[in-house]
């Protein structure tokens, strides 16, 4: 019954979401769903049945061959015919140790293969990440909005009411309704930012786009404390998949060229005949041997000798590259970090409390409409920045890791 219940969630998954998702849930579900995933994942397969070739004993099956022919007998002999025949059987051996290589290539192609899975992980674990990220942010974004739409409302009621007691002017309650499409105006565009988010996201997860879907969770990266730019570096020599890749490439080229080697050695075939002629017998073995006179594999070598200079240039380039990376991500993270630092969380709810208090006084008459409105501008722009902050150094964050190779907290 246990093995059931994993596909029934699956399933249940790729008909729709009962409940919202979390980032964990999300990449768990792309590492599923994700189609490019499921597809790079055959490649180990087909390394799989490499290996299972290269395993074989022999590199050619038995090779029999015959001949049958009918030969009229002499006048002397008689009269009938004699019946003629030439029976061979072949085996050919390698004999410079060419099966040991081609193994060892296989296996090695095998565990470049499952690094390059990895670093595929790698890279949709946190695409989904950012696509989730951005998600939330356009979330809260959203809830942020519908309260600037309700303080307009608000405002505009107020102002409405004053105007009709004389207390302020027809200019203010246009304004007031100005702002309030504004802040509408607002909402629907962060409305429809975030359904694209979502259907992003589940494009990314590989599952159907259903109009129920969303995200459950919080942008926290002020929690998070970065390890020291060396110690990241040395981590990612260990943790990057696609540096074991390309160490993985260098020594299959290497390998490459010493099986292009072994295999200008001529194989040695051996046999044994039978032949009858008339009515004589005839048994014996027999040995062939290629000359290695025109075809000495000098092709094949020099492939493998340029792949292998490729494999070495690419690995030095993926240094340099993941040096930039590192320091690029951790740079901007450390700067966002610091920025973030500024927006202290008390004081961002401080400021929405400060919002409603100046909406009272408006209300109670002791500041202007025009005080009232440049205050509200005011505060929010400080709200909208510091999901913006919050944004981008949850982006950064997952770019040190994705640099990296896995998570470093």
């Amino acid at each position: 019954m246990s093995h059931i219940i994993p596909f029934v969630f699956f399933i249940l998954i790729s008909a729709g979401f009962a409940h919202a998702v979390t980032m964990t849930e999300a990449v768990g579900i792309g590492f599923a769903n994700n189609p490019d995933l499921m597809a790079l994942r055959q490649e180990a397969e087909l390394a799989k049945a490499q290996l299972q070739k290269a395993r074989l004993l022999l590199p050619a099956n038995p090779l029999i061959a015959g001949t049958l022919s009918k030969k009229e007998k002499p006048s002397e002999a008689g009269t009938g015919n004699y019946t003629n025949y030439s029976l061979t059987l072949s085996q050919e051996f390698e004999v410079a140790g060419q099966r040991g290589v081609r193994i060892g290539l296989a296996e090695k192609n095998l565990s470049r293969v499952g690094f390059q899975i990895r670093d595929r992980e790698r890279l949709l674990r946190y695409a989904i990440k950012d696509a989730f990220a951005r998600a939330i942010s356009l979330k809260n974004r959203e809830e942020l909005t519908r309260r600037v739409v309700g303080f307009q409302e608000e405002l505009v009621d107020f102002t409405r009411i004053k105007y009709r007691a004389g207390s302020v002017s027809g200019l203010e309650v246009n304004l007031s309704e100005i702002e309030l499409g504004k802040a509408k105006k607002d909402l629907f565009s962060v409305e429809r930012e975030l359904k694209e988010a979502l259907l992003g996201l589940q494009g990314l997860m590989g599952v159907r786009s259903n109009p129920a879907f969303t995200v459950h969770g919080e942008l926290s990266p002020e929690k998070f404390r970065v390890p020291a730019k060396e110690e990241l570096m040395k981590r990612s020599a260990e943790m990057r998949p696609d540096m074991k890749v390309s160490v993985a490439e260098v020594d299959m080229s290497e390998r490459a060229i010493d099986l292009a080697k072994r295999e200008a050695i001529p194989n040695v075939v051996l046999g044994g005949f039978q032949t009858r002629d008339e009515e004589r017998f005839d048994r014996g073995v027999l040995m062939s041997v290629a000359i290695p006179l025109f075809d000495r594999r000098q092709a094949e070598r020099k492939r493998a000798e340029a792949l292998a200079l490729q494999a070495r240039i690419r690995r030095s380039g993926l240094e340099k590259t993941l040096e930039r990376e590192i320091d690029d991500a951790y740079n901007n993270l450390s700067l966002t970090l610091r920025e973030l630092a500024l927006f202290q969380k008390e004081i961002m709810n401080k400021s929405m409390e400060t919002l409603s208090l100046l909406n009272f006084a408006y209300k109670e008459g002791k500041i202007s409409f025009f005080e009232v409105r440049t205050a509200q501008k005011d505060t929010l722009e400080i709200q909208f920045a510091y999901l913006d902050t919050v944004l981008q150094a949850e982006r950064w964050l997952h770019a040190v890791e994705r640099a990296v190779g896995g998570e470093i907290e």
